[in-house]
């Protein structure tokens, strides 16, 4: 009996080592075909502004109302902490750290996610049920080229563009609170911002960004074209993909932490 338990779990590491050989490998595949000049044809051109359509432009007026609702909630709450163990001095490194380096970047991720991700999983999935991926092959298609790097990139560009935007939003919504408490005038708080960023802030925040987007688009797309041939089988796939896509989010956060502190 301890021999079968010993064994299944060595199976079960050997799988999990090679599905993640295998995705860093089509991860690898997928990073050289977007450096090549020769994969930005018009035909990926027109896919990747449909996508960057759906993904980010589609999404801004609901995106823009989550982003005052939670950013001022989250900002409002980080303000009152502060005065609460008397950090008032540091309340502009404060919400510059808070906002730049985590929130942003990290709730646009999941929310690209939730709304993205699983709607591309499913369509690489149909797609690969219904055979058109293969009737793409047979047409000599280069399937990366026209499928997958259009998405990714379009993915690294949504997440990048709406988290900026996202921590404009609460930097915004922060002068309310500080207003509330300080007194503080608004050329006060734009001054107080502004001497508080770092190079450092907007490196992690465009840096944790285009790593969300890559991801979130990546995962998706392996996830749908490991789906097996029946329709069944589709929400499978993307119930998979987005369990391992929300452990790719996290692993990144915590990496991210992590670097920050060295």
């Amino acid at each position: 009996m301890v021999v079968n338990v010993v064994e299944n779990i060595g199976n079960a590491a050997i799988r999990a080592g090679s599905s993640v050989y295998e995705a860093i490998k089509f991860a690898i595949i997928c990073m050289v075909h977007m450096l090549r000049p020769k994969s930005y044809n018009p035909a990926m051109i027109t896919v990747l502004t449909k996508q960057i359509y759906f993904t980010a432009v589609e999404i801004i007026p609901f995106f823009t109302f989550l982003a005052v609702l939670f950013g001022s909630i989250i900002i409002g709450f980080v303000v009152s902490l502060a005065f609460e163990y008397s950090l008032q001095d540091q309340i502009g490194s404060i919400i510059i750290n808070f906002t730049l380096d985590e929130f942003a970047p990290f709730f646009t991720a999941l929310l690209i996610s939730l709304r993205s991700s699983t709607a591309v999983n499913t369509e690489i999935a149909v797609m690969k049920v219904n055979h058109e991926l293969s009737t793409l092959e047979h047409f000599k298609i280069d399937l990366i080229d026209y499928l997958f790097i259009p998405r990714i990139f379009a993915g690294m560009l949504s997440v990048t563009s709406l988290s900026i935007i996202f921590a404009i939003i609460m930097l915004s919504s922060g002068y309310i609170f500080t207003l509330f408490y300080m007194g503080m005038d608004m050329n006060s708080y734009i001054k107080m911002l502004i001497s508080s960023i770092e190079v450092k802030d907007l490196v992690v925040l465009i840096s944790k960004s285009v790593a969300f987007g890559f991801v979130i688009m990546l995962i998706p797309i392996y996830s749908g074209l490991k789906t097996m041939q029946s329709y069944s089988a589709i929400p499978i796939s993307v119930l998979n993909g987005m369990v391992k896509l929300f452990i790719a989010i996290f692993v990144i956060e915590v990496l991210s932490l992590l670097l920050q502190l060295l």
